[in-house]
């Protein structure tokens, strides 16, 4: 793994559209972007950020995720969650992110994402390994 990227930054800006609601077991709790999308927004950020610092036949696999999501975000709102590495030990990669209403730049929520790089093919080992009982 590179360790001597510059501080490497991933972008999604999506607008959030009815699919993106706060939906459980089929039945939509309110009409705002929910935190479920925002996890995995914020996933796509962070892999977009941590991308530039694998060696070739690297990938990542997520070992947490934090989010405090502060307010919301309606139809309609086009939201961008922007994540930052900031930290590397060893294989651990930490992003910060954050995600804010554009144009007013209302901060609507933040975290952390962490990921362990490994080589391709130990991450399929694993996978194949997988606990399924």
């Amino acid at each position: 793994m590179h360790q001597d990227v510059a501080q490497g930054i991933g972008i999604v800006d999506i607008v959030v559209s009815t699919d993106m609601t706060a939906t459980l077991d089929g039945t939509e709790i309110h009409r705002v972007y929910s935190t479920f999308w925002l996890a995995y927004h914020a996933e796509v950020a962070a892999r977009r950020a941590i991308e530039p610092y694998f060696e070739p036949g690297d990938n990542a696999v997520g070992s947490g995720l934090a989010i405090e999501h502060m307010t919301m975000a309606g139809i309609g709102a086009h939201v961008r969650i922007t994540a930052t590495v900031s930290e590397i030990d060893r294989r651990r990669i930490r992003c910060t992110f954050e995600a804010h209403v554009l144009p007013s730049a209302t901060l609507i929520a933040r975290g952390t994402q962490d990921q362990v790089v490994l080589p391709t093919q130990v991450l399929a080992e694993r996978a194949n390994n997988a606990v399924t009982t």
